[in-house]
């Protein structure tokens, strides 16, 4: 589990909205976390942090789809329960 503690969810605080949905280096994944806590409110939830594998780098950039076989096996499990 990632801390969602009061720190990191002041990083989403800015003047000019309600919140914003990027928080500050290093704590990528922990502030998007922090931003899906505030509409998941009593329901269980989870953040895959697919970022670093989602992408090919380089000439030309594209998705590289890695991430999909991943999600697709454990909502297969989900629901076989």
């Amino acid at each position: 589990r990632l801390p969602l503690w009061q720190d990191y969810q002041e990083q989403l605080d800015t003047p000019f909205a309600d919140m914003k949905n990027v928080g500050g280096m290093p704590a990528g994944s922990i502030t998007a976390g922090c931003f899906l806590s505030r509409f998941t409110e009593g329901q269980r939830w989870a953040h895959l942090d697919i970022a670093g594998s989602a992408w090919r780098w380089g000439k030309p950039e594209s998705a590289s789809g890695r991430p999909v076989g991943m999600l697709v096996q454990w909502l297969m499990t989900r629901a076989s329960r």
